[in-house]
This record gives C-alpha cells, sequence and structure tokens, in this order.
C-alpha cells in the first residue's frame, strides 16, 4: 500500500499545528504595557470590561516607576488610548469602566510630588485616555480599598477609616456620604485588614476581613444600593442590607477579582485558612441561599458576567500555580468551557474581568527557573468570546495528535495523503480545544482504504453529549469497540466535528511499536517529565519547578552558549553532551566549574539537547541555535 513514505520532523508538524486560535479566543497575547521592566521588576496588572471597551491598569517600580493606564476598543481590539501615566508612584490600583464609558482609577499616590505621606485618590478618564477633572482624595490613608460603579453612574469606595470600614460614594466626582458597614479593631502587620467587593444591576456585595492569622474574621455583606442619603445631619446613604454572612479563621487576600455577585445574590468568594508557612489553605467558596461550600480547592480569581456565568481561574501567580487556565460555567454551575491561557500570561495570571460573555485576562510575561533573557518581564492581555459562536464567526473544528511520533505520507485516492504515525506505549490523545461553538462534539472512528477512500470498518460514529468539559483529551481508545485493538498494519480516521450547523475535520493515522527516546510531549495532567518542546510565543521552557536545572543562556544561541551550574553544590565533575534532534553529538565533556562556554557559532540552525549528568541525575535544556 505504501508507495513512498517521507519523514516529517514532528518539530515541524508541531510549529504548523499549533497555529490556529483557540475556541473564543479573539486576541492573542497581546503587549500591553511599554515600560522599563526586569526579572525583579515585574509589571503588575489590574483591568475591566464593559459592552464597548475594556482597560488595563498596571504599575511598576524602578526606572519606570509608576502607574499606568490604557483603552481598547472591544470590537477591533484596538487601542483607544496611548500609554497614560497616572501617577509616578507605583503601588496599589484598581480600574472600572461605567456603562457611559468612563474610565475610573483607584490608586495609591503622594500627597504632592516628593512628599513622603501617601493618601488614596481617585481619578477620571474618558476611552481616549484623557482626565477628565481633578484627582480627589477618597481615603485619608493607604489601607486596601475596592471600587464599584453603581447603574446612575455613582462611584463605591469600599474602605476602613478610623476603625470604621464604610463604602463612600462619590456623584460626579463629589463626595456625597458613605454607608456604615462594620468596625475593627486596630490595623496592625500581624491584623491585616482586606476588603473586596462586587456590585451586578442594584445589588453589590461587600466581604472584608480583619485580625491575626490565627484569629481572622471574615465578613460578607449584601446590599441594594440606593442612590438616596439621610435628609439631615450625618449624610449616611440609605442602601439596604439583604443578609450578613461571616467565618471565623478565615480571610481575604488583597489581590484583583477575590469576590463575585450573581444577580440571584450568590457569591464567589476566595478565602485563605492557612494559619502557618507555606499558607497554602486557600479555595474558592460558593455562598447561595443553603449556605457555603467549597467551590474550587485551590486559588482563583473569579468574576460574574450580565447572565450569572461565571468565570474562574485555575490558580494564579505563582511558581506552584504555572499553566493557569480559565474555566467559564453557566448559571447553574455546569462547566461550559475551559480555555487555554497564552504563554505570555499563562505563568502569573494577574487579573480577569467579563461582561456579557467577553472577558479579558491580563498576566506577566515570566517563568520561574527559565533564562531571565527569554522574558519581557511586561504586562499582556487576551480577550476571549465565551458565547456559543460569536456572530458571523461559525463553528470550527480543530484536532491534532497530542503525541505524535512522525508524520508519513501515503498515495491515496486524491493524491499524497499525511498519516501521523503514534506509538501504542502512549496516551492516544486527540487535542481538539482549538475547535469553536462545541455545545457537544462528534467522534467518528474507522478503518480506512486511502485508496478507495472508503471506510472498511466503522469503529464509532455519534455524538457525545451533554457535553461537560471541551474535547481537550479525547482518547481514541474510549471509542473503539469492546475488545477490539488498533492494529499496526492499519489506517484509522479519526472525525471530529463540533457546532450547529456542524463543520467537521479528519486525520488519519498509525499505530507502531515505536519508542520515543527523546522527545516527549506531556499534558498538564502529567506530573513526571525531562522536557518539553514548544513553539508560538514562548520558545523555551525548562524542567519543571520542583527540580532545580542547570541554566543555558542566551537561548536561542548565536555564537557562544553559556552553561550555569550555581544551582548544583557538587564538587564531582559534570558530565556535558549536547545532540541535536538526530542523535548526533556536537559537543561531549566534563565541567568541574559552576560555568562553562561552548563556541556554537559553526552548529547548523536548529534545536539541540544539553544533557548534564550531575551526581548520578541526569538534567536537561532544549536550545534554539538562530
Amino acid at each position: 500500500m505504501k508507495n513512498f513514505i517521507l519523514k516529517f520532523s514532528l518539530l515541524f508538524f508541531i510549529a504548523f499545528s499549533g497555529s490556529s486560535k483557540a475556541q473564543g479566543q479573539l486576541t492573542s497575547g497581546v503587549q500591553t504595557s511599554s515600560v522599563t521592566a526586569s526579572i525583579s521588576r515585574w509589571v503588575s496588572s489590574t483591568s475591566d470590561k464593559n459592552k464597548q471597551y475594556y482597560a488595563s491598569a498596571y504599575w511598576v517600580s524602578g526606572v519606570a516607576c509608576g502607574n499606568y493606564l490604557k483603552v481598547y476598543d472591544g470590537t477591533t481590539f484596538a487601542a483607544t488610548s496611548s500609554q497614560v501615566l497616572i501617577s509616578s508612584y507605583h503601588g496599589f490600583t484598581r480600574v472600572r469602566l461605567d456603562n457611559n464609558n468612563n474610565v475610573y482609577v483607584l490608586y495609591v499616590d503622594r500627597t504632592f510630588p516628593g512628599s513622603t505621606v501617601y493618601r488614596t485618590y481617585l481619578k477620571k478618564y474618558n476611552t481616549a485616555g484623557v482626565q477628565l477633572g481633578s484627582r480627589i482624595e477618597v481615603t485619608n490613608n493607604t489601607n486596601v480599598t475596592d471600587i464599584e460603579v453603581a447603574p446612575n453612574g455613582d462611584v463605591l469606595i469600599g474602605c476602613v477609616e478610623s476603625n470604621r470600614v464604610k463604602v463612600k460614594v462619590f456623584r460626579n466626582l463629589l463626595y456625597k456620604g458613605y454607608l456604615p458597614v462594620g468596625t475593627i479593631s486596630s490595623i496592625t502587620n500581624t491584623s491585616p485588614f482586606a476588603i473586596q467587593m462586587d456590585m451586578k444591576d442594584s445589588k453589590f456585595v461587600v466581604g472584608y476581613s480583619h485580625g491575626s492569622i490565627t484569629g481572622s474574621q471574615l465578613y460578607i455583606k449584601r446590599y441594594n444600593y440606593s442612590p438616596i442619603f439621610m435628609p439631615v445631619g450625618t449624610p449616611i446613604n440609605l442602601s439596604s442590607l439583604y443578609s450578613n454572612y461571616s467565618e471565623t479563621g478565615s480571610r481575604f487576600e488583597r489581590n484583583n477579582n477575590q469576590i463575585a455577585l450573581r444577580t440571584n445574590w450568590d457569591v464567589f468568594f476566595n478565602v485563605n485558612t492557612s494559619t502557618s508557612y507555606p499558607f497554602t489553605d486557600l479555595r474558592v467558596k460558593y455562598l447561595n441561599a443553603g449556605g457555603s461550600s467549597i467551590f474550587q480547592y485551590s486559588r482563583g480569581f473569579v468574576d460574574v458576567d450580565i447572565n450569572n456565568r461565571l468565570l474562574i481561574s485555575k490558580n494564579y501567580g505563582s511558581a506552584v500555580s504555572e499553566n493557569s487556565k480559565v474555566k467559564l460555567f453557566d448559571a447553574g454551575n455546569s462547566l461550559i468551557h475551559e480555555f487555554a491561557v497564552s504563554n505570555k500570561i499563562k505563568n502569573h495570571l494577574e487579573s480577569i474581568a467579563i461582561y456579557d460573555c467577553e472577558f479579558i485576562i491580563t498576566g506577566i510575561d515570566r517563568k520561574y527557573g527559565a533564562n531571565p533573557l527569554l522574558h519581557t518581564y511586561q504586562s499582556y492581555h487576551q480577550v476571549f468570546n465565551c458565547k456559543d459562536c460569536r456572530p458571523n464567526m461559525g463553528a470550527t473544528a480543530v484536532a491534532k495528535f497530542r503525541f505524535p511520533y512522525q508524520v508519513n505520507k501515503y498515495s491515496s485516492k486524491y493524491g499524497p495523503q499525511n498519516v501521523t504515525e503514534l506509538c501504542l506505549e502512549d496516551r492516544l490523545l486527540v487535542d481538539g480545544s482549538l475547535s469553536s461553538c462545541e455545545n457537544g462534539y462528534f467522534v467518528g472512528l474507522s478503518e480506512f482504504n486511502l485508496t478507495s477512500w472508503t471506510d472498511t470498518s466503522i469503529l464509532h460514529s455519534d455524538w457525545v453529549l451533554p457535553l461537560t468539559q471541551a474535547p481537550n483529551d479525547i482518547n481514541i481508545v474510549d471509542f473503539l469497540p469492546p475488545g477490539y485493538h488498533l492494529k499496526p498494519e492499519k489506517i484509522y480516521r479519526f472525525k471530529l466535528a463540533v457546532g450547529n450547523p456542524w463543520h467537521s475535520v479528519e486525520i488519519f493515522f498509525e499505530v507502531s511499536c515505536c519508542k520515543r527516546s527523546i522527545i516527549d510531549i506531556p499534558n498538564d495532567d502529567d506530573v513526571h517529565y525531562q522536557y518539553t518542546l514548544t513553539f508560538g510565543e514562548d520558545n523555551v521552557e525548562n524542567n519543571g519547578e520542583d527540580a532545580a536545572n542547570f541554566v543555558a543562556y542566551p537561548n536561542p544561541v548565536k555564537d557562544r552558549l553559556n552553561l550555569d551550574f550555581s544551582n548544583f553544590n557538587t564538587k564531582t565533575p559534570k558530565r556535558i553532551s549536547i545532540k541535536n534532534i538526530q542523535g548526533k553529538t556536537l559537543y561531549s565533556g566534563e565541567v568541574t566549574s559552576k560555568n562553562k562556554t561552548i563556541d556554537v557559532k559553526s552548529w547548523s540552525v536548529g534545536i539541540y539537547i544539553a544533557t548534564a549528568i550531575i551526581d548520578g541525575e541526569t538534567y536537561q535544556n532544549k536550545i534554539i541555535k538562530n
């Protein structure tokens, strides 16, 4: 049957198969900030979105010290403002867009240039980044605050002043009065305070916590907002309390997106119940009429859109939270889709914001343990659409094999046909996560004759419903008839279809008893692996963060490659070898020092694997030669 076989590089195959956009992905990872940043001075960020625009505020210390703002058109994704300098002091910042496309920024700043006294201020901008009016002081301290905008345009600032927790109300940048929320004792380093807010229509929630690590108290109060104040005396806001909830031994963190409210009063909120290092007892809880329960057994940013869909991240922003993803749930808490995040963001997610099923995420381009020269440490953002289908876009089915060995080319009725060779010892998975508009998906699996272009034996042909998760890892074995085993001499056709009207894609494969001794491309659930090959926005991924590794830089390299073994305290020689992807050794030797420089100027452009055997353990890094 074979007339000829052409072996394609697996690397070439992966590079081109990953070029499609993910389901609902409206942009790739877009660089937001343009400031001086480094491995020690990351650009932190926050964000918000309304029907027409989205905005990100970000801040950094160091040479480019300051708070910044940038606004984007939600349809064209083009910036509508330049990079606006909010203040020359870096620090806590929050941003909100109202229904009239005003942009409010809550931030900490000096009382005047050069001052050592700080306060919390509010500024108002239009979507072109032009400031409207003057900055106003909203609290007389720098304790944690939060901001929401009411339907009538009132700006609500959650804060604490003189041990009184309150929501202060500003209308057209003028102070109108406040809503008393509670009282606390003195705030100290060992007895911190945090406050979080969210608002849907005229309903809003205030969550705050205070106290020591072993004795903190958390409160969640829900209100119906009223723009009316007491006619005489102290200007008390007349919003009505809907409910009061509390927990002992729990506390809020001071990050973005720690609480989210639905229009039916349901609340999602993060709690930290840790009482000792490493402070990892972090959960997302769900509060409804029946009480509270754990929704996610890890921390996660949370936000709810105007139709009560929940957007939640799977961890965020730390070495143990790499490869962050975001999940979308419907109003009944059923999973709609899990979204993969740009390589520029996924290793340090910073904020999320959703409006009517379109959402923005922000994060930092960085990776612990990687060559610091390969990352910008700038703030990036990415925009998604979570509807079944965005108008006029339609359904798109995309499928690729997660663990391909190589691609063979066979003759067929319609000319040369690519057939992917899969190793039987691998997990036979198909990644369909780049598909769009799936509220269910169809799987077709058959033995196939390329010459006649017909199925010779249909193994499976049916829709997979109900859809409980996106088809990220479709296991071929799950669709085999009972007792059937894939045969090395057969060609198989795999068909994936999504949408209504549906769209389908077909990919062909064969199996063999091959063993991939070098290349391994694990999915997120695999724990033990040596290294991965990746393409796209990140050029290199080093070993998992649990193990030390040597550093190879610059990477990509042009002339001289440096190997740094400072992570290892050993006096025994380190055996080093560097091979190309065909297994040919380009360098071999022993190193006794902490550093080794190798001349690679004459090496061909391509990918190489550097291996170091140190105290009997093997460590590897991928090297890209330009």
